[in-house]
């Protein structure tokens, strides 16, 4: 009987087909995705904004054989991370930063340390008040110190490392993810990367806060797309970060 009312519909023009039951649909996470799609036994990683480590946590357990390069710039925090993976001979830890151009540049380091950008804080935020009060610190010292740090290009620590090609990139630099994406051109455009997770954070707690466009403007003209997001937290008024996790895949390689 389906196939006759299927053949019917189908002499004018119509196709039946069924609509999925709610069981089968599911909402998943960025590493629920990578899981799924990233087919590589060995695959590489680029986690820039290491801090603690969490993604590299995050990564071994998607694949724990992926080849992962970690940029923390933060001293204190790359010491963490060598005393705790250094023997992981699939872990390169580098204490730089990446960025649009090779040079050294002052790192705000914060009172918590997650907070750390090159950009500025934003003193007059409620958001920095909440945060100081509950860290017990004055919020003009919110920003602890400052350190001279090292910048590298992606495309240029990419040559130097002959890395031909990268599974995922993963970009939480409060504010800074606009000039990695400047300086790993090559790799964009010559579409070397498969996946890009990108932190947009769109409060105005820095001098400068990140909008969509900034992000696209390098990524659609080279046929990424946008295939996953999650929020943290919805609104500008709630006093708390309004940012999310976006995740743009190569449209071509997964094809999109």
């Amino acid at each position: 009987m389906k196939k006759i009312i299927k053949n019917f519909f189908k002499k004018f023009g119509f196709e039946v087909t069924r609509i999925p039951d709610e069981k089968e649909m599911k909402n998943l996470s960025f590493d629920e995705i990578f899981k799924k799609i990233i087919k590589n036994e060995k695959p590489v990683i680029f986690d820039i904004g290491a801090n603690k480590g969490q993604s590299i946590d995050r990564f071994l357990k998607v694949n724990n054989n992926a080849v992962i390069h970690s940029f923390e710039p933060n001293i204190d925090e790359f010491s963490l991370l060598k005393n705790k993976y250094n023997n992981y001979e699939n872990i390169k830890l580098n204490n730089i930063a990446l960025g649009e151009r090779k040079n050294k540049k002052y790192f705000n380091v914060t009172e918590h340390s997650a907070n750390s950008s090159f950009l500025d804080l934003k003193k007059d935020t409620n958001w920095i008040k909440l945060r100081s009060d509950q860290l017990g610190v004055n919020k003009e010292n919110y920003i602890k110190k400052k350190l001279e740090v090292d910048i590298e290009t992606l495309d240029t620590y990419c040559n130097q490392n002959s890395i031909e090609k990268i599974d995922i990139v993963k970009i939480d630099t409060q504010g800074y993810e606009e000039q990695i994406l400047i300086g790993g051109k090559r790799m964009i455009e010559s579409q070397k990367i498969d996946a890009l997770e990108i932190e947009i954070v769109f409060s105005s707690v820095y001098e400068k806060y990140v909008c969509f466009s900034d992000i696209e403007k390098y990524l659609i003209q080279n046929n990424y797309r946008l295939s996953g997001i999650k929020l943290h937290n919805n609104n500008l008024f709630s006093g708390a970060i309004f940012f999310a996790d976006v995740l743009f895949l190569n449209k071509k390689k997964f094809n999109l």
